[in-house]
This record gives structure tokens, C-alpha cells and sequence, in this order.
């Protein structure tokens, strides 16, 4: 086998096309209300010198993109040493994801471009100082992660915006692009809730997609309005029929997850949709362009919200058929 390929599920890719993304640990400076990390969690770290090992590695293969995630990995002291120590060895791309509160600080935001950070991500919770202080806990938040995307901007960065959607963001998500696109962002990502790990019996965050239908069409339209780019990674193409040009697939990015537990494929996440229910089968867009739903979806509301494309009635009354749901794709 080619030393330059990386296997992502089952498929080969060539390195140099991979984001290898590196979870360097689960701490985080806020609890937000949704967060799926539990405390357990927070306390597992990668050391440094396996993180750079693996990229070594990674990179004598050819990668050139790398992202550090968390947790908050803004927090961790040798984030900005290790983004310099990558761009030293030729990667040419560095994602932060984050909440955005350490952007605050011009300092930080100034060194971080500086040490060679590429991509910002911030997770915006809300447009309002009463919900984004009700999500992740404080009140100064709103402000603080304003500051910290006028900051970036000021350095000519522009941040990519990740909006979670749940039981009290869904009716707002139209406004909260636009408050946001109002400071420059451009592209907004929109990822549903999960029931997971810390979140796992908060079963009233995650409605069903019918019911937060509305608010997610309102910020397509909204951002087309705007200009801005809106798309949802999270939710199956045929639960938002009219809109699929706003469904993103997962495996376009390329993503190899490193955390300190495993090593996968992004898709193959327990938090990201990888499972089709029976009523895919034989749908034109199974093992296509569709990765089916999230498991905690179809736990928690079913398949009844699935609509299925068959290209002909033997297939349809097959999928009707079948009376046990795939496993994972």
C-alpha cells in the first residue's frame, strides 16, 4: 500500500487531501448547558510529545492540514508551540475550533495568527447577552467573544461560526447568523445537539427536526439573504427536502480524528450521522451522499421523520419490508 494514503472508513485518501485532527484534550474554562464532556473526560489529555509524534509521522506522509480541538484547546499552554512546530514542518493549514473567549485578550488573538493559526472556528451560542449567558454560563460571554471576533478581525482573520441547534437556539438561528455576519462572519455551520456522554438524559435539548424545521430554513434563507454561506452537517438531506443544496457530507472534509481513547474517521463518530434505518434501503442516496442519521437521533424519535427517495416501487416496498434498522455505515 502506498505510504501516502490514510484509510478514512473504507475508503483510501492521499494524505495531502486529510485534515488530521488532533483532540488534545477535554478541558475546557466553561460548562457550557449542552456540553457532552463529562467530568471524567475533562481530566484526559494527550501529552505533547505523542501529539508530536503522530504528527511526524503524519506529516512524512504528506499531510499538510492539522486542526487541535477539545475541549478548549485555546487553554492549553503548548497549543501555540505546537501550531509553530507544525508550521515549521509544512503544514500549511491550522484549525482552532473554539468557543472564542481567549480571543478577547488582543495578546492572544495577535499571537495566535502570528504562530501560524489558518483556520479560527468559534461556536457561537446566541445573539443575546440573557441566552448566551444561560448556555455556557456566564454573563459576560456575549461581550467577551465579541471582542475576541474583532479582535481576529482586525488581524484580517475571519472566523468560521458553528451554531448548535437545540431546544431554545432553533427558533433563533436566523438571527444569530445575522447578528454575526453583521461582524464579518461568512460562513456559518449548523450542528445538532447530541445526547451523548454528559447529555445523555437531557432528552428535552434535542427536539425533533420537524419541529425545528422553521428555524433551520429561516437561517438558509436568511443567510442567502445576506450573502453569507449556511449548511447543516447533522441532519439527513430528506429531512430538509427543498434545501438538500445546504446539507453538507461529512467525508468531503477528509477528516482523521486523533483523540487520547482511538483513532477514526470523523463520520464514524458516535456524534456524527453514520446510521441508515431501514426505510433507507434502497434509497437513491444511501452509501451516496447521504451517511443516514445520528445513532442518538434515531434512539431517541425514530425513523418516522425520514423520506426516502426509491427509484422504483419494488425497492420502497422492500425498505417498507424490512423490519430491522442498519447498523452504522
Amino acid at each position: 500500500m502506498n505510504a501516502k494514503l490514510v484509510k478514512l472508513g473504507d475508503a483510501w485518501f492521499d494524505y495531502a487531501d486529510v485534515l488530521v485532527d488532533v483532540m488534545i484534550g477535554y478541558a475546557c474554562n466553561v460548562q457550557c448547558d449542552y456540553c457532552s464532556i463529562t467530568d471524567e473526560m475533562r481530566k484526559e489529555n494527550m501529552a505533547t510529545a505523542p501529539v508530536m509524534a503522530a504528527l511526524t509521522e503524519a506529516r512524512r506522509r504528506g499531510a499538510v492540514k492539522v486542526a487541535f480541538g477539545g475541549g478548549e484547546p485555546t487553554i492549553r499552554r503548548s497549543l501555540l508551540p505546537l501550531v509553530r512546530w507544525c508550521r515549521d514542518r509544512g503544514y500549511r493549514s491550522v484549525k482552532i475550533p473554539s468557543n472564542g473567549l481567549m480571543y478577547s485578550s488582543e495578546a492572544f488573538a495577535s499571537d495566535a495568527c502570528d504562530a501560524g493559526v489558518t483556520e479560527f472556528h468559534i461556536s457561537f451560542m446566541a445573539h443575546t447577552d440573557e441566552l448566551y449567558a444561560r448556555i455556557m454560563g456566564r454573563p459576560d460571554a456575549l461581550a467577551l467573544v465579541t471582542r475576541g471576533v474583532r479582535n481576529l478581525q482586525a488581524l484580517g482573520r475571519t472566523p468560521v461560526g458553528d451554531l448548535i441547534v437545540k431546544h431554545d437556539t432553533w427558533m433563533h438561528l436566523a438571527d444569530i447568523v445575522e447578528h454575526w455576519a453583521g461582524l464579518g462572519v461568512d460562513t456559518f455551520n449548523l450542528w445538532l445537539v447530541s445526547l451523548s456522554d454528559r447529555n445523555r438524559d437531557n432528552l428535552a435539548s434535542l427536539p425533533t427536526v420537524s419541529e425545528m424545521r422553521g428555524g433551520i430554513v429561516a437561517a438558509f434563507e436568511r443567510g442567502a439573504r445576506l450573502g453569507v454561506t449556511v449548511r447543516s452537517r447533522h441532519i439527513p438531506r430528506c429531512m430538509l427536502a427543498g434545501y438538500e443544496d445546504h446539507v453538507a457530507d461529512l467525508r468531503d472534509d477528509k477528516v482523521l480524528v486523533v483523540t487520547p481513547r482511538a483513532t477514526f474517521a470523523l463520520w464514524e463518530s458516535k456524534i456524527s450521522p453514520n446510521t441508515y434505518a431501514a426505510k433507507c434501503h434502497g434509497c437513491r442516496y444511501q452509501h451516496g451522499s447521504c451517511l443516514g442519521l445520528r445513532r442518538d437521533y434515531l434512539e431517541r424519535w425514530g425513523d418516522a421523520e425520514l423520506r426516502p427517495t426509491y427509484d422504483s416501487p419494488a425497492a420502497a416496498a422492500g425498505a417498507l419490508d424490512s423490519s430491522a434498522t442498519a447498523g452504522p455505515v
